[in-house]
């Protein structure tokens, strides 16, 4: 099984407090855009970019705005469903799985429609509106017994450091609450499991994620003779992120480790934030069937703010203990900016007559391009060198990728049938696999009215190191999701 994610827990080679939400993989979370759309836009595999009118494919082709011949009220709905098997690769006999769901609201907007009267523009239209671009929301959990422990990472990172100057968010805490300790005074640190490091411990860990990513726009789009449509869009986008983990580290009954009964780990990371970017699309018909589209998205330039907290519990027994000791870190906050990559897009339609249509859109994206500014807010440039360090660690792991959808719609008088397929290209730098998800849909459209429901099924297989080491093993964890998302639109047309 070839991973397409691999995500750490605590933070790419970074070891300072200001850092621990910093990492490439967050820019990478922070910086990708997975709408869910409108009923119809899902159901035909989100490929309405070159066809439009529709209320969430102005998000990717503002040029659709010029294609509304009526104004519209849209509200969209939506639900999902997900189930998560979480298993350590060293133990997958124990794979957990972990279900949940959630309600949403992909979408709502006006689309304000003007007509010229004894003119070549056909339409001079406003639309206004929310679209959810993210969502960020997961449960995951796994347990099982492998080689190593947290306390060599935390070791590892602690080397060379005098214990007045540890990281007080990590090896600081476990200096304190006694995982790793000196006893030679040479800054060199050991720890119980040291004691028997060939010893499989069990490790368990329950991850909890709330948030989203929504984006307001204020677009313009206009159709010149319908033959050319043309639109802009400025974006408002808006980042709210909690994640909770919990690690817990368990000796045996059969005490393999001397001293160390359990320890337990709580990390606690909240991400707030705004940004501002700019869409601009143009639609080409050369004939009535044939639409030619493309779009550009600029940069968005977030700027963010981190608070987080870490609590460790470390129970060990010897001759001066017996019973857990606590530490816990203070709240920190950072504040910083992230600017995303440049995003290009292009598309094709054909319409057959009054029987439907097919479409298909291509977007390319250079992940590689994301950048960190620490130097924000303020912070002068103290941090110029841990912010090189993690903008290298996004140009080495990261590249450009592209996303396909391909779909269509049959018309049988007011029912509408749709399908449609969709393939993600990892943005990892080794991989360019693809990851296909699957969309169904069916509509009905009045006069003054209409309603969608689309489907879209996806699964994706997502590698996780709950923590790093050099010189001692590091467990991997494998998750294995299987996502079922469901969109209804309502429309009304005036």
């Amino acid at each position: 099984m070839k991973l397409k994610t691999i995500l750490t827990g605590a933070g790419v080679c970074l070891t300072l407090a200001l850092a621990f939400g910093q990492t490439a993989t967050e820019a990478q979370r922070i910086s990708i855009s997975t709408p869910l759309g409108t009923g119809r836009n899902l159901g035909t595999g989100n490929s309405m970019f070159a066809i439009g009118p529709d209320f969430s494919a102005i998000g990717s082709n503002p040029s659709g705005i010029g294609g509304f011949w009526k104004s519209e009220f849209v509200i969209s709905g939506g639900l999902s469903f997900q189930r998560n098997d979480a298993a350590l690769v060293a133990d997958r006999n124990n794979t957990i799985v972990e279900p949940f769901s959630y309600m949403t609201m992909p979408n709502i907007g006006l689309v304000i429609a003007n007509r010229p009267l004894n003119s070549n523009w056909k339409t001079s239209n406003w639309a206004i509106g929310i679209n959810r671009v993210a969502e960020y929301r997961n449960q995951i959990r796994y347990a099982g017994r492998t080689v190593g422990s947290i306390t060599d990472a935390w070791r590892e990172n602690a080397t060379g450091t005098v214990p007045a100057n540890l990281n007080g968010f990590e090896e600081g805490l476990a200096y304190e609450a006694g995982a790793i300790y000196d006893f030679e005074g040479d800054n060199i640190y050991e720890s119980d499991y040291r004691l028997n490091p060939q010893y499989a411990l069990h490790k368990e860990e329950r991850t909890t994620i709330n948030g989203g990513k929504s984006e307001i726009f204020l677009g313009y789009g206009a159709n010149y003779d319908d033959k050319l449509l043309f639109g802009f869009t400025v974006n408002l986008p808006i980042v709210n992120l909690t994640e909770s983990r919990t690690y817990w580290e368990v000796d045996g009954t059969d005490n393999g480790i001397p001293f160390f009964n359990n320890l337990r780990l709580d990390r606690y990371t909240n991400t707030t934030g705004y940004g501002l970017n700019g869409k601009l699309g143009i639609t080409i018909k050369p004939v009535r069937q044939l639409h030619l589209a493309a779009a550009i998205h600029t940069p968005t330039k977030f700027f963010l703010t981190d608070n987080y907290n870490t609590t460790l519990s470390y129970d060990y027994t010897d001759a001066n203990n017996n019973g857990p000791i606590r530490a816990e870190s203070p709240y920190g906050s950072f504040e910083y900016a992230l600017r995303t990559p440049w995003s290009l897009m292009g598309g094709i339609g054909i319409i057959a007559g009054k029987s439907g249509f097919i479409s298909a859109s291509l977007k390319w994206t250079d992940y590689g391009s994301m950048k960190y500014d620490y130097s924000v807010r303020g912070n002068g440039n103290g941090f110029e060198q841990i912010e090189r360090k993690v903008n290298q660690d996004i140009r080495i792991q990261y590249g450009s990728a592209v996303d396909l959808n391909l779909g269509g719609e049959f018309v049988l008088e007011a029912l509408r049938l749709r399908g449609g397929v969709s393939l993600a290209q990892s943005p990892f730098s080794n991989d360019d696999s693809l990851d296909p998800a699957y969309h169904a849909g069916i509509g009905y459209r009045g006069e003054h009215y209409f309603v969608d429901l689309g489907y879209k099924l996806a699964k994706t297989d997502i590698g996780y190191l709950p923590y790093e080491t050099i010189d001692a093993p590091a467990p991997l964890v494998v998750t294995d999701q299987t996502r079922h998302f469901l969109a209804l639109t309502l429309g009304l047309k005036f």
